[in-house]
C-alpha cells in the first residue's frame, strides 16, 4: 500500500520542473507589495465629513469630540451648510487612523496574495486542462488502434473458417 502511495506522490522531472518555473514566477515580489500599500496608504483619507440637519449633527459631533475627533481647519471647506443640512470635516483620531492604516495594509497584502494565488492556479488549471486533453487524445488513438487490429483479427479469422 506505501509503495502505490509513493508511485502516486511521484511527479516527473520535467513536470516538477514546470512547477517549480510556475512557483518562481508568481513567487510574491516585497517592492511591489510595498509600492501597493504605500499607493493605499497615499489614498487613505485622514478626515471624514459628516452630513445631518443641525439638531442631530450638534448631538453627534459632541460624542465625535469626547472620542478625540477633531476639527480640521486646514481642509477646504470644512463647514458647509444650507437651510436644512450641515456638513463638518472632521480628522479622525490618532488611534482609529493607526487601526485602519494596519486594517488597510493587512487587506491589501491579502489581496495582493491572493492575486498571485489566482493567476498561479489558473497557470496549474491550464497545465491540467492540457493534460487532460493530451490523455483524451491518446486515448482516442488508442482505441481506433485497438480497433483497428480488433478488425484485422476478425478479418483473419474469418477467412480461416472460409477456407
Amino acid at each position: 500500500m506505501t509503495t502505490k502511495k509513493k508511485s502516486q506522490a511521484q511527479i516527473s522531472p520535467e513536470l516538477k520542473t514546470y512547477l517549480d518555473n510556475i512557483a518562481a514566477k508568481y513567487k510574491p515580489d516585497p517592492g511591489a507589495l510595498k509600492r501597493q500599500i504605500d499607493n493605499a496608504e497615499a489614498r487613505y483619507s485622514r478626515t471624514q465629513q459628516f452630513s445631518d440637519i443641525p439638531a442631530r449633527l450638534v448631538v453627534k459631533l459632541q460624542s465625535l469630540i469626547l472620542d478625540g475627533w477633531r476639527f480640521c481647519p486646514s481642509a477646504n471647506s470644512s463647514v458647509l451648510s444650507n437651510a436644512a443640512m450641515i456638513s463638518v470635516k472632521l480628522q479622525k483620531p490618532e488611534a482609529l487612523i493607526e487601526e485602519e492604516l494596519k486594517t488597510l495594509r493587512s487587506r491589501v497584502s491579502n489581496a495582493y496574495h491572493d492575486q498571485l494565488f489566482k493567476a498561479m492556479e489558473r497557470e496549474i488549471d491550464e497545465l491540467i486542462h492540457e493534460a487532460a486533453q493530451d490523455a483524451q487524445q491518446k486515448a482516442v488513438q488508442q482505441a481506433a488502434a485497438e480497433e483497428a487490429a480488433m478488425r484485422d483479427q476478425l478479418r483473419a479469422a474469418l477467412g480461416m473458417v472460409k477456407a
